[in-house]
């Protein structure tokens, strides 16, 4: 019976790991020190509060929707206002997705536009993974390459997912 729950829990485990590497949990950011060229426009919702508020996680799966639907074109995107890796209670960010500008699509109701302006230094990381691991590699990416390079971050970040798991931060270095 003992062998039978240990050959049953390596099985279990070795799932749980072939998914995690489907996902791309084994992969690591890489991140480069850039400065943006152009703005990046987005379209979505602030939020200031709770992060296990009731209206947080609606915002994503809105803007989720309204992009599989086709009432806005672009990327899921967020711009945080304060470190999401580090906000215990409360975070400021604005949740909606990446438009390529600001007149060519009708915004939903109670949406607006945010920009993340050109000429920013930035720490940029990369990854291609699932929405559900990237945010953490992306964070420590950033974190571990500003330390190395003893750079200081602003906390305002700009998380992008995109087609075929690509998902980036840009964090904005002081």
């Amino acid at each position: 019976m003992t062998r039978w729950i240990f050959i049953g829990s390596l099985l279990i485990a070795f799932g749980f790991a072939a998914v995690y590497t489907y996902l791309g949990g084994f992969r690591t950011a890489d991140v480069t020190l850039e400065t943006t060229t152009q703005p990046i426009f987005l379209a979505g919702r602030y939020f200031a509060g709770r992060v296990n508020s009731d209206g947080f996680g609606p915002l994503f799966r809105q803007a989720q929707q309204l992009q599989q639907t086709g009432q806005l074109r672009g990327d899921l995107a967020n711009i945080y206002y304060n470190d999401p890796a580090g906000a215990e209670d409360s975070i400021r960010a604005f949740v909606g997705l990446v438009v390529a500008d600001t007149t060519s699509q009708l915004l939903p109701t109670g949406y607006r536009y945010r920009t993340f302006s050109s000429g920013q230094r930035v720490a940029h990381a990369r990854i291609q993974a699932s929405y559900m691991v990237a945010p953490d590699k992306l964070y420590s990416g950033v974190k571990a390459f500003a330390e190395k390079q003893k750079l200081t971050l602003a906390h305002v970040y700009l998380e992008r997912f995109g087609a075929a798991d690509r998902a980036e931060v840009l964090a904005v270095v002081k």
